[in-house]
């Protein structure tokens, strides 16, 4: 009996410490997270939305992942977007930051494609 009740305990005790330390994950997504260029190594140009949500309210701040550089900061936020030109020839990630910790919370990449890619072409030179 006193088994019973010890395990009955010990379940009811285990799911309560898991529904304390369970958190929804953090997003941060890219909209479109691809951007296709004609050529390898040209620009590839495109409006890109950063959107971002986090379970509880704080000040974040959204950065290039690559050179640090702060693009925009909320205070205070659970939730926001930023609309970013996008214009470059490689791919390029971005970092959402907790202001008050500077921890990095969540990732996103914009991936760069190319419709051709450049091949050198043999060429042969012939005099006849």
């Amino acid at each position: 009996m006193y088994f019973r009740f010890f395990y009955c305990l010990l379940f009811t005790y285990s799911g309560s410490l898991l529904a304390v330390t369970t958190q929804a994950p953090s997003e941060l997504t890219a909209v479109p997270d691809t951007c296709v260029a004609l050529r390898e190594g040209r620009h590839c140009y495109a409006d890109v939305v950063l959107s971002w949500q986090q379970p509880e309210v704080g000040n974040y701040c959204l950065r290039d992942a690559t050179s640090k550089y702060i693009m925009q900061c909320w205070l205070k936020q659970r939730q926001g977007s930023f609309n970013y030109a996008f214009d470059s020839t490689q791919s390029i990630s971005f970092e959402l930051f907790d202001s008050n910790t500077s921890q990095v919370i969540a990732v996103s990449e914009v991936k760069l494609q190319w419709v051709y890619q450049n091949r050198q072409k043999k060429r042969r030179w012939r005099l006849f």
